[in-house]
């Protein structure tokens, strides 16, 4: 991590905790008082608050200063960061209580921190084995092992499923013409549409280059057909900034979607890959920009 950013980070919790001091301070009644516990409880969790609310403002207009527009709302969608932030302040408002009460106690809070630490350690490399890091998307492997269990539970359940192969076209003159940076954005643009118009529970992931494949689960090919469609029309929508300051968005993308179902077309993974690998040929060899089903 850069020095700057290091330095920013202590400056952001320096400032929240003489923020939540101050709010302790406003308290006529000390955080130790063993009669008053209910005060006591209320007094930490406001300084709580007001240490979350003073982190939250600073870097929220830090990120706005350095990448806007940023929304709100991507800021708290990571529901997992959210908590993990929560029972932080919980764990600092026992310690705060425990050091004005009885210091050795504080002690206590030393294991849970460890073990909090090391689950969210523990899933931030399960993520980033699994995941494109690129797109945010899961990676080739992940996907195909997500996809072998998504087909083996649609064989089990005798339900349908569907798989898209999406292929950006001319991504090479995107490269060639703006620069790598550039083809990273448009791809993390592609991404964020994908996340956008597929399922929540739909795997979704980067297969390579410009390429993405996504799995659905439950869909016949006519729903397929439509959501594909949707799809490839809302890439043509898409006007991803240009990495360059004052420059025009990039617009004019398109995309080519070959489609294969399961059962009709295989009832393997390898074998719905390779259908719809060939009808996205199909779709480029046909003028691209379009969405094409796999013949019987």
């Amino acid at each position: 991590m850069r020095a700057y950013r290091q330095v920013f980070g202590a400056a952001v919790v320096i400032a929240s905790c003489l923020t939540a001091r101050v709010v302790l301070n406003l308290f006529p009644v000390g955080v130790g008082s063993s009669g008053q516990a209910f005060l006591a409880i209320t007094a930490v969790a406001v300084a709580m608050l007001a240490y979350a609310a003073v982190n939250f403002i600073v870097l929220f207009v830090a990120i706005y200063l350095a990448v806007r527009p940023v929304k709100l709302r991507e800021l708290l969608e990571n529901g997992q960061d959210v908590t993990l932030e929560f029972a932080t302040l919980c764990l600092g408002g026992l310690t705060a209580l425990a050091l004005a009460n009885q210091p050795l106690l504080s002690v206590l809070v030393i294991p849970p921190l460890f073990v909090l630490q090391r689950s969210v350690l523990t899933k931030q490399l399960e993520i980033a084995a699994t995941t494109d890091a690129k797109t945010g998307l899961l990676n080739a492997a992940s996907w195909q092992h997500t996809a072998k269990r998504e087909v083996a539970r649609a064989q089990r359940e005798h339900e349908s499923a569907a798989l898209l192969i999406i292929d950006m076209d001319n991504f090479k003159l995107v490269n060639d013409t703006y620069g790598h940076i550039a083809g990273d954005a448009v791809l993390r643009a592609v991404a964020d549409c994908l996340v956008r118009e597929l399922r929540q529970y739909d795997a979704i992931g980067r297969f390579g280059g410009e390429e993405f494949v996504a799995m659905l689960s439950g869909v016949d090919e006519l729903v397929a057909v439509s959501i594909s469609e949707r799809v490839r029309q809302q890439i043509q929508l898409l006007e991803v900034p240009a990495p360059i300051p004052d420059q025009p968005p990039l617009i004019g993308l398109s995309a080519s979607i070959g489609i294969s179902c399961f059962p009709e077309h295989g009832t393997e993974l390898e074998d719905l890959l390779h259908a719809a690998d060939s009808a996205l040929y199909a779709a480029k060899h046909a003028g691209r920009n379009r969405v094409v089903v796999c013949p019987l």
